[in-house]
C-alpha cells in the first residue's frame, strides 16, 4: 500500500532527468548533447530539466580547472545554451568563479549549477559541502557556499543540492534541513557520484531517510560513464514524500525520462496554473530496474574500459596476453564487450613450462568470443636470454628472478605490439595478487589499463560464473559456455617453473582474500584480524607481503574502481613506511 501525507494536497511538476555521459574537457560535445536533451524535455512538456554535476566540463576536472580559459570557456557554453531554453527551466552543472571580494581562500572557484530560465535570466547555485576523501579533492579547487537559495516555479519552491550536500552526516551544516527550513517543497540533487559495490543501495537509503524526515520528495540525478579509474553508474531515482522510490533510471547507460512529480503543499494555491493531483499513486512507476552484484561489476568494468578506450581517442584496438587462466580469460570477455571482438587481439606466449591445455583453453576462449589471436612461443627468446644472464652475471641457481624473466619477455612482446599497432595493452592482475606483490614489474604488470585489479580472486570466479550463465559464445563456436570450464577449474598458476601453482607461494584464495579484505577495506590491525580466528603467522606473513609491495603498486597501470578502497586515486599510502614493523615497540 502506498502511503502519502494525508494532510497535504498535491500538485504535479513535470520533471526531466538527463542522465548523460559527459566527456571531460570536450565542451562542444557536451554542449550538443545537452541541447538534444533540452529539446527532448521541451517536446515532453517538462517544467524543469536536470543535468548532472559538472555536465559541461565532466568530473573530476582536477588541475584542469587552473588551465587558462578553462572556466571561462565552460561559462561560454552556458551562454550558448540559453537560446535553446524556451519553455523549460534547465539546471546544468558547471564551474563558476568566486568574486574577488569574497575570495578569502586560495580556492577561486565554485562547483555550481546554472539555472537557466526561459526569459533569458540565469542564476547560479553553488555546492555547500566539499568532499575531501577517497577520490575527492574538492577543497583544493572550490569554495563552500554559505547561502541556501531556492528555485522558484509558480508558487512552488525547489531546493537544489550538489552531490556531497546530501551526505551531511560528518558536517555541521545540514543542507536538506536548511532548504526545508526556507520553504522547499521538494529537493533536487545533481550528482557525479562514483560507483562501488553497495554504493547504489547506500545512496538510495540515505535519500529515503531524508524524504521521510522532511516529508518532501527528492529527485536524485547521477551522471553515467567512465572517467579514468572511476565508474559512474547512473541509476538516478525519485523518492516521494513518504520515502517510497517511484522511479529509477537505467544502470550504466545514458537515459532520459520525463515524469510527473507529486509535490505536497499544506493548502491549495489561490491562483496557479499548476495542476492538482487527486491520487499521487496514479503517477507512480513500479517496474524497477534492478540488477545483481555480479552483473553490476560486469557492466561497470565494460563501461569504464569502453569510455577509456574511446574518450582518449588514441587507440585502434585492445591487446592482452592470454594464458588460458581465469584472470586473462575474464579480461578478454570484458574487452570484447567493451569495444567489440573485432577490435581485440590476444597474444598467446607459451614457454617451456606452459601446459598444452593452457594454450588450447586460450584458443577456445578466442573462438568463443570471435576475437583474433596470435601465438608467439617464447622458448627460443628465453633460452637466449637465459644463456646471456648466466654467462655475464655468473649465476647457476634457478630462482624467482629466472621465473620473472619469462614474464618480462612477454611484457616486451606485448608492449611491442601495443607500440607498433597503436593498441591499448590491458593488464590482467587481480587485487589479491597486486596486494601481496604476486606480479612482475615490467612483465605482467605492463599496460595502459588494468581491468580486474580491484577484484579479489574469489570475486572474479563469481563474476565469471555469472558470465557463463548469462552470455553465450558466438554462433560459430561449438562450445556451450563462454569461458571454458577448464579455465575456471584448473588450479591458478603463473607457469613459470615446472608444476607450479599459486598455492605454492600463497594460501588458498578464499583465506587470502578474507584476510586482505579486513586489512585493506576495513583497515584492521593484524591483532584484530588474528582475533577473528585466522592463523597468527599467516596474517603476519600476508601483512609483510602487503607492505613490501607498496613500491610495486605505485607503478601499476590504472585500474577500475569497483570497491570502496581500490589501489588508485583514493589510496594514499607512503612507500617508505616502517609503522607496520615498529609499532610493536610503542
Amino acid at each position: 500500500m502506498v502511503k502519502t501525507n494525508s494532510k497535504s494536497v498535491y500538485y504535479h511538476l513535470r520533471v526531466g532527468l538527463a542522465q548523460m555521459n559527459s566527456v571531460l574537457g570536450d565542451f562542444p560535445e557536451n554542449r550538443d548533447k545537452i541541447i538534444q536533451f533540452i529539446k527532448k524535455a521541451e517536446e515532453n512538456r517538462c517544467d524543469i530539466v536536470l543535468f548532472p554535476e559538472m555536465a559541461i566540463t565532466g568530473y573530476p576536472v582536477q588541475d584542469l580547472v587552473y588551465k587558462q580559459d578553462f572556466v571561462e570557456n565552460n561559462l561560454k557554453i552556458i551562454d550558448q545554451l540559453k537560446p535553446y531554453v524556451r519553455n523549460v527551466i534547465a539546471v546544468i552543472g558547471c564551474i563558476t568563479k568566486v568574486e574577488k571580494s569574497k575570495n578569502k581562500t586560495t580556492a577561486p572557484f565554485y562547483n555550481s549549477a546554472a539555472v537557466l530560465y526561459p526569459n533569458g535570466t540565469t542564476k547560479y547555485i553553488h555546492k555547500h559541502l566539499l568532499p575531501n576523501y577517497d577520490v575527492f579533492d574538492e577543497k583544493r579547487y572550490f569554495n563552500e557556499y554559505k547561502h541556501f537559495p531556492l528555485i522558484k516555479f509558480e508558487q512552488l519552491r525547489i531546493g537544489l543540492e550538489i552531490c556531497e550536500d546530501l551526505w551531511d552526516k560528518q558536517y555541521s551544516v545540514k543542507v536538506s534541513k536548511e532548504l526545508k527550513k526556507r520553504g522547499a517543497n521538494a529537493i533536487f540533487i545533481i550528482n557525479a557520484s562514483p560507483y562501488y559495490i553497495e554504493k547504489p543501495k547506500i545512496r538510495e537509503g540515505l535519500v529515503k531517510l531524508d524524504a521521510k524526515k522532511y516529508k518532501i520528495p527528492f529527485v536524485y540525478l547521477n551522471t553515467v560513464g567512465g572517467q579514468d579509474e572511476i565508474v559512474y553508474d547512473g541509476r538516478s531515482f525519485v523518492v516521494d514524500d513518504s520515502g517510497r522510490t517511484i522511479h529509477r533510471l537505467k544502470a550504466f547507460e545514458e537515459d532520459f525520462i520525463c515524469f510527473s512529480l507529486p509535490i505536497p503543499v499544506k493548502e491549495k494555491f489561490e491562483r496557479t496554473s499548476l495542476e492538482l493531483i487527486k491520487n499521487p499513486k496514479d503517477l507512480y512507476k513500479t517496474d524497477y530496474l534492478r540488477i545483481d552484484t555480479n552483473e553490476e561489476i560486469f557492466k561497470a568494468l565494460v563501461l569504464n574500459l569502453r569510455d577509456y578506450y574511446y574518450k582518449t581517442g588514441i587507440f585502434k584496438k585492445i591487446v592482452l596476453g592470454l594464458s588460458g587462466g581465469i584472470d586473462s580469460s575474464f579480461t578478454a570477455v570484458i574487452a570484447c564487450h567493451a569495444v567489440g571482438p573485432e577490435n581485440v587481439v590476444g597474444i598467446l606466449m607459451p614457454s617451456k613450462f606452459s601446459s598444452d591445455h593452457s594454450v588450447a583453453d586460450a584458443i577456445q576462449l578466442c573462438k568463443n568470443l570471435g576475437m583474433e589471436y596470435i601465438e608467439v612461443p617464447i622458448k627460443k627468446i628465453h633460452n637466449v636470454l637465459d644463456e646471456e644472464v648466466r654467462e655475464h652475471y655468473q649465476v647457476e641457481e634457478f630462482s624467482v628472478a629466472d621465473e620473472n624473466l619469462q614474464s618480462r619477455i612477454r611484457g616486451v612482446l606485448l608492449m611491442y605490439y601495443s607500440n607498433k599497432f597503436d593498441a591499448l595493452l590491458v593488464s590482467t592482475g587481480n587485487k589479491s595478487e597486486i596486494a601481496v606483490g604476486y606480479c612482475t614489474l615490467y612483465g605482467d604488470t605492463n599496460g595502459g589499463k588494468n581491468v580486474p585489479g580491484d577484484l579479489y580472486k574469489v570475486q572474479i570466479y563469481e563474476v565469471a560464473d555469472w558470465i557463463n550463465k548469462n552470455i553465450k559464445p558466438t554462433k560459430s563456436s561449438n562450445s556451450k559456455q563462454l569461458i571454458p570450464q577448464n579455465c575456471i577449474d584448473k588450479p591458478p598458476s603463473a607457469e613459470l617453473k615446472p608444476n607450479q601453482t599459486d598455492q605454492d607461494s600463497l594460501p588458498p584464495y578464499k583465506i587470502l582474500d578474507a584476510i586482505l579484505y579486513e586489512m585493506i577495506e576495513n583497515q584492521k590491525s593484524i591483532r584484530s584480524i588474528i582475533k577473528m580466528g585466522y592463523d597468527a603467522e599467516l596474517v603476519k606473513r600476508i601483512e609483510k607481503l602487503y607492505h613490501a609491495s607498496e613500491y610495486k603498486r605505485a607503478q601499476l597501470a590504472q585500474t577500475i574502481k569497483i570497491t570502496k578502497k581500490s589501489f588508485g586515486l583514493g589510496y594514499r599510502f607512503p612507500i617508505i613506511n616502517r609503522y607496520h614493523t615498529t609499532r610493536q615497540n610503542i
